[in-house]
C-alpha cells in the first residue's frame, strides 16, 4: 500500500531520508524504520524481517500493509471473496495495564549473575540483531551470545563506533555514522596491462574484496584468466563479462598468472599493431575447474550520484565507476577509464577510489585517490555493483590456501619469484617475476592469497613431519625485499558455522637481499614438537 495512505490513516508521523532511502514512522512510543529495497526493518530498535521489501513505484513509496499496521497495534483483516482489506486501529485503554510480562530470556546469554533487566535496552536489542551487526565496545554479541570482559559494568558500556568491526583477528569492513571503507579487505593490488584492462582490473579488485569479506585468505582472482576466458567463450562474438563472472567464474591469479612477458607486439599486413597472446597460458580444464569456486553477479548500470554510491557501498560492497575521469586523465581524454570505489566520507564529502596503475601511483603513492561529491557527475558516467555468489570450498580440495606478503623498497615486486611446497613434493610457483619487459608492473607490494598445491589434502596440518615452505628468490640487483607475512589456512565448516584454521611463519621481518634465495618453513625446520594451531576464528555471515 502507499506509505502515506497507511501512516496518515493511523495518525503516525512520517519522515523520509533520501540519502539512506529510509522511511521513519512514529506513533506514540512506537517507531518503525524501513529501508527501500531492504527486507530488514526496525521496530523500536529491534530488527524484523519483512516478507517483501518496501519499494518505489511510479514515484510512490509502497510498504507492506500488515507489518506496518500491526506494528502500530491495528488489526488487519482480509475478505478474499470481495478482495477487501480492513485495518482497525485499537484505542488505548483508559487505565494502564500492569506490566506482567516475564523477564526477557534469550538463548546464549552467558553472563552469570546478570539479569537482562540490568543491562541497557540497546544491549538487549542487540541480542536480536543479525550476526554481522552484533559488535560492541566491551560487550561482544555473536550468534545470540553476549560475552563481556570480567568486572565490566554493563550499564556503562556503549555501542562501538565501528558498527561492523569484529573482535577476532581478521580485517573487516569498517562502517561509521558518516561513511565506510572497504580498504581492509584489499589484498592483491593489480596493475592493468598496456592496452587497457581498467574495467577488468576493477572487477578483479571487487571480487577479491568480496571473497575476502566472505572468507579470509580466499585466493585472489586472475585478470588474465578473465581476459582469456571471455574471449574464448565469445568465440569472435561480443564479450559477455557478466556471464563469465556468474556462470563460469574466475580462477586464482597464481594458477593463471597475468604475466605479459610472453605477449608479443606485431603488425598486420596493413601495418596496424596488435598483441599476440598465443604463448600465454590459455584457459584449460584445470583452470576452469578452479574458476567454478569463485563467482559473482553483475548489476545494471546506475547514475553516479552520491545517494546511489552510498546505498551500494552499504548494501553490496565496493563498486565499479567509469567515465572520463578527467581528474586523473586530464580534460578530453582519448578514452574512458574505470576504477573501484571502496568507500565514502560525509565529513570530507569525498569518495575513495582504487586505481589500476600500480600501488605507487597517485597523490598518496599507494594507488588510491578521492573524488569530491560535487565532481562525481563530471568524472563518472555510470556505476555498477557486484554480488558475491557463494560456492562451498570447505571440505573440498580447494579449502587450503596461503597468504604471501612481501614488500620491496622500490617498484620491484616483479623481481620476485615465490614457490610453495613440501620437501620431496613438486613445488607450486605462485609468482614468477612477471611483467618485466612488455608492460612493466610498477608496484612494490606483493600481498597475494593463493591456493595450496592439491596434495595439501594429504599433508595437513603443517607439523614436524610435513614442513611446508615458501621459497622466495629476489632477482633484483639493487633492491632488498622484506617478508611481512606467510600464513597457511584451511577453511572449515562445522555445526557453529565457518572458521579458519591458520599456521603462521615466525620469520616476519626477514630480509631477502638482491640476488638471494631464502626458504621459510612452517613450522621451522628445527621445530621438534608439533606447533600449536592458532585459534580458529568464526566467520560471520555478510548479509542478515
Amino acid at each position: 500500500m502507499p506509505l502515506r495512505a497507511i501512516f496518515e490513516s493511523l495518525e503516525a508521523e512520517v519522515g523520509w531520508d533520501p540519502i539512506d532511502r529510509k522511511v521513519t514512522a512514529t506513533k506514540g512510543e512506537t517507531t518503525i524504520i524501513l529501508y527501500i529495497g531492504n527486507k530488514l526493518a526496525s521496530v523500536n530498535g529491534l530488527s524484523v524481517t519483512l516478507d517483501v521489501p518496501p519499494k518505489i513505484l511510479n514515484e510512490r513509496t509502497l510498504v507492506p500493509l500488515r507489518f506496518v499496521s500491526e506494528s502500530f497495534g491495528a488489526d488487519v483483516g482480509w475478505d478474499g471473496v470481495n478482495r477487501i482489506v480492513t485495518v482497525a486501529s485499537k484505542q488505548a485503554p483508559s487505565d494502564p495495564i500492569p506490566d506482567s510480562t516475564p523477564e526477557l530470556m534469550l538463548p546464549g546469554f552467558n553472563y552469570p549473575g546478570i539479569s537482562l533487566k540490568d543491562v541497557p535496552n540497546w544491549v538487549v536489542s542487540g541480542l536480536k540483531l543479525s550476526a554481522i551487526d552484533k559488535s560492541y565496545d566491551t560487550a561482544k554479541i555473536y550468534m545470540d551470545t553476549l560475552t563481556v570482559q570480567k568486572n565490566v559494568n554493563l550499564s556503562s558500556i556503549k555501542p562501538s563506533e565501528d558498527f561492523n568491526k569484529l573482535w577476532y583477528d581478521v580485517p573487516q569492513i569498517i562502517f561509521w555514522p558518516t561513511g565506510c571503507d572497504f580498504t581492509p579487505f584489499m589484498t592483491f593490488q593489480g596493475n592493468q596491462d598496456g592496452v587497457g584492462g581498467c574495467i577488468g582490473r576493477s572487477m578483479i579488485h571487487i571480487m577479491n574484496m568480496l571473497k575476502e569479506r566472505e572468507h579470509p585468505y580466499t585466493p585472489d582472482a586472475s585478470f588474465w584468466y578473465l581476459h582469456g576466458r571471455q574471449e574464448e567463450l565469445a568465440d569472435g562474438g561480443p564479450i559477455n563479462s557478466a556471464y563469465v563472472l556468474a556462470e563460469n567464474g574466475l580462477c586464482p591469479e597464481a594458477s593463471s598468472p597475468s604475466d605479459y612477458d610472453k605477449a608479443v607486439l606485431k603488425k598486420d599486413v596493413t601495418g596496424k599493431v596488435y598483441v599476440d597472446y598465443s604463448e600465454m597460458l590459455k584457459p584449460n580444464d584445470w583452470t576452469n575447474y578452479l574458476a567454478s569456486y569463485y563467482k559473482m553477479k553483475e548489476s545494471e548500470k546506475y547514475e553516479p550520484t552520491i545517494e546511489n554510491i552510498r546505498y551500494i557501498l552499504k548494501n553490496f560492497g565496493p563498486l565499479l565507476a567509469a567515465g572520463e575521469l578527467s581528474q586523473i586523465q586530464g580534460e578530453n581524454p582519448k578514452e574512458h577509464h574505470a576504477v573501484t570505489v571502496v568507500g565514502y566520507d560525509d565529513v570530507t564529502k569525498t569518495i575513495k577510489c582504487l586505481n589500476s596503475w600500480g600501488d605507487t601511483w597517485g597523490p598518496s603513492g599507494n594507488g588510491y585517490f578521492t573524488v569530491a561529491y560535487d565532481d562525481l557527475a563530471t568524472n563518472f558516467g555510470f556505476v555498477r555493483y557486484y554480488e558475491n555468489i557463494s560456492v562451498e570450498r570447505a571440505g573440498t580440495d580447494q579449502a587450503y590456501s596461503a597468504r604471501i606478503h612481501i614488500d620491496t623498497g622500490a617498484e620491484s615486486r616483479n623481481k620476485l619469484k615465490v614457490t610453495i611446497g613440501i620437501d620431496g613434493k613438486s613445488p607450486f610457483t605462485v609468482w614468477d617475476t612477471p611483467n618485466e619487459s612488455l608492460w612493466v608492473d610498477y608496484s612494490k607490494t606483493l600481498k597475494l592469497d593463493v591456493p595450496l598445491p592439491i596434495y595439501a589434502v594429504d599433508y595437513w596440518p603443517p607439523q614436524k613431519d610435513t614442513h611446508w615452505y615458501v621459497e622466495v628468490t629476489n632477482t633484483s640487483s639493487w633492491d632488498s625485499a622484506e617478508l611481512k607475512e606467510i600464513t597457511f589456512a584451511r577453511l572449515n565448516k562445522g555445526p557453529d558455522g565457518y572458521n579458519i584454521e591458520t599456521f603462521k611463519s615466525t620469520d616476519q621481518g626477514a630480509i631477502i637481499a638482491p640476488g638471494e634465495t631464502r626458504k621459510f618453513y612452517v613450522p621451522k625446520k628445527d621445530t621438534l614438537m608439533i606447533i600449536p594451531i592458532n585459534p580458529t576464528y568464526p566467520i560471520l555471515p555478510i548479509n542478515p
